[in-house]
């Protein structure tokens, strides 16, 4: 149930009309948060099969901060790699090439967060 208090929104994500969407084979996104309720960021809700990826990508204007909630992920920043697993966040700057791929035997699971929304 969505309830409004002075200054803020209360609700359970099960019930947004959020939008969903699989960019890459095994992969699968859900906006909780962005452009459609004006927020000025994005908050998403992800998950990537074993031996899946988001393909390398860049945003030009807005920078992007995932958190790992499960699963065993290495990050490609520009041409370095960073391992990540439940509970490390890694923060990218805008117009860094970059991609996620789930290099564990479990579906990885992770938050994004988009400044602005992209």
């Amino acid at each position: 149930m969505n309830e409004r208090v002075s200054g803020a929104a209360v609700f359970t994500v099960s019930e947004l009309d959020a939008p969903e969407y699989a960019p890459n084979r095994g992969v699968f996104l859900a906006g909780i948060l962005g452009k459609a309720r004006g927020d000025g960021f994005g908050l998403y809700r992800g998950t990537i099969n074993p031996g899946c990826e988001i393909a390398r990508e860049i945003h030009p204007e807005a920078s992007e901060t995932v958190y790992i909630l499960a699963g065993q992920a290495v990050a490609t920043v520009e041409d370095q790699e960073v391992a990540l697993g439940p509970g490390r966040v890694i923060h990218i700057d805008k117009n860094v090439h970059h991609g996620l791929r789930n290099i564990g035997e479990e579906i990885l699971d992770f938050i994004v967060i988009g400044h602005p929304d992209f």
